[in-house]
């Protein structure tokens, strides 16, 4: 970063939180830049004079008040600019992350003033109409005061607009809002303040955003992502069925199940792809529930080694939640048969077994479900009735089951006017594909049309046009080729290593 001349500072020095000239300088004003050179001409050691330029001219804008600090960088305030104060940027980002629900624009500027003095952190922003607000980004309250209104708690996460006369409170430090610095501090921004520009990246986002705003305008809304309820779950309406009894049904009318007792651990069990997941997050849709979701590999690389405390805390805040359901994916992996070599299992094991023990006995509305392709991994302890004692296996679609899979994944898609869905429901019955395997077949028959149509080889060499995809249809062939491909993939798959008989 270019640094200006610390010479600025020979002639305007804060001295007390006041101003004084060159002229009329107390002894005690932070030493001046011919000062410093003086003193450092008597050593021996070898000097570097641009790092102690740069060292002098900060020790020297530390000196200036916060307050004017803050004001100065009022004067190149814009909407989507943050001024962050802090100790150092690693608090102010950690704090950041925390409060960015309570930002309604994007952020397109971070400004970052350091200070040693104050015992927390503070972000400045400019609301919808211009007017400059404080957000508390803490997670303690601090206080806002003004003569009219006298003095006002902003917990954490809240804003409240400031003017000049104000007076911000963050623990024992006080700092008065300022609309000008005492002196012109325009040439001292950079020295003070860093700035981190993120416009361009901005600009992306924002284009990006309302591109699709725009176009959904005039566009049929359009199936997204997984399934949201059970309605988008095919081929599974015996577990459905299972879980309603077990879980919906005591959630949405408790008063009917008052004197029974119900499973508050059910493990889904059944080959990958075959939907557990899903069916688990469309069942927490449905009951309108607080929903965690942890698999296998979290669990071992983030909880083990604190597995008692975090386990603890996730369910503490499930029953603080309650109605909750907990999914634990890839069950296997960490809760299998507990012996003397895996010392972290056997505790998140007998942790687990603990809690399942207090939820059954406090009868909470916290319900859990495991989901696992290898249930004889399992512990004994766990498979038994008062922990995950049902078990509810989630096996490939039938033929209606599979017909009801490909309707919903071709949901919005334009399709053959000669296509026959029954027929090619059966095709794909006959390869035993399961709901992830029709997902991955919907979408290369997609992107076979594209290939046949020439849209890959457009979008490779630029001249591609939303036009083009306008008439484009997915016909049979598509999925013929999808099909073929996709068992020629599953023989290769079989065939074994090269060096085995």
């Amino acid at each position: 970063m270019k640094i200006l001349p610390v010479q600025n500072y020979n002639y305007n020095y804060y001295q007390n939180n006041t101003f004084t000239n060159k002229q009329n300088m107390p002894v005690s004003c932070p030493p001046s830049y011919d000062t410093f050179v003086k003193n450092k001409k008597n050593t021996k050691q070898n000097i570097s004079f641009a790092g102690s330029i740069q060292k002098s001219a900060i020790v020297l804008a530390k000196q200036i008040p916060l307050e004017d600090r803050i004001s100065a960088m009022f004067d190149v305030f814009k909407r989507g600019d943050v001024i962050t104060v802090g100790k150092n940027l690693k608090n102010v980002q950690e704090s950041l992350k925390g409060a960015l629900d309570s930002f309604d624009h994007v952020i397109k500027r971070v400004f970052f003033i350091e200070d040693d003095n104050i015992n927390g952190n503070l972000a400045f922003y400019k609301n919808a109409s211009g007017d400059k607000e404080v957000l508390n980004i803490n997670n303690f309250d601090i206080h806002l005061s003004s003569s009219p209104q006298g003095k006002e708690a902003l917990k954490p996460g809240d804003s409240f607009y400031v003017v000049p006369g104000d007076v911000i409170h963050v623990k024992d430090m006080q700092i008065p809002v300022k609309e000008q610095p005492l002196v012109n501090l325009s040439l001292q921004r950079h020295i003070f303040s860093k700035v981190y520009d993120f416009t361009n990246e901005s600009k992306d986002v924002i284009k990006r955003q309302n591109t699709k705003e725009i176009a959904s305008l005039v566009r049929r809304p359009k199936y997204k992502g997984l399934p949201l309820s059970f309605a988008d779950v095919g081929g599974q309406d015996k577990v459905i069925d299972e879980l309603k009894k077990g879980v919906l049904f005591p959630i949405k009318h408790p008063e009917a199940f008052e004197d029974i007792k119900v499973n508050h651990g059910i493990i889904l069990t059944g080959p990958p792809g075959t939907g557990k997941t899903l069916i688990a997050e469309a069942l927490a849709n449905e009951s309108s529930a607080h929903f965690t979701k942890l698999n296998g590999s979290e669990l071992k690389t983030k909880w083990i080694g604190e597995s008692e405390e975090n386990l603890r805390n996730l369910f503490s805040d499930a029953v603080d939640k309650q109605p909750s359901i907990v999914v634990f994916d890839e069950f296997d992996s960490v809760a299998k048969k507990r012996d003397k070599v895996d010392h972290y299992s056997a505790e998140f094991v007998n942790q687990l077994l603990s809690i399942m023990s207090d939820l059954e006995k406090n009868g909470d509305d916290v319900y859990v479900l495991a989901t696992t392709n290898k249930v004889d991994m399992l512990d004994d302890a766990i498979m038994r009735s008062g922990r995950f004692g049902k078990h509810i296996e989630v096996g490939p679609p039938d033929l209606a089951g599979t017909r009801q899979i490909l309707d919903i994944h071709t949901r919005g898609k334009k399709l053959a006017d000669n296509l026959d869905k029954d027929a090619l429901a059966k095709q794909m019955h006959s390869i035993k594909s399961t709901g992830a395997d029709i997902a991955r077949l919907v979408a290369d028959a997609h992107n076979n049309a594209f290939q046949r149509a020439g849209i890959f080889e457009k979008m490779d060499n630029g001249t591609f046009k939303k036009s083009d995809i306008d008439n484009l249809r997915i016909l049979q062939e598509d999925f013929d080729k999808a099909i073929t491909d996709f068992n020629t993939e599953k023989n290769v798959s079989k065939r074994k290593p090269i060096g085995y008989r």
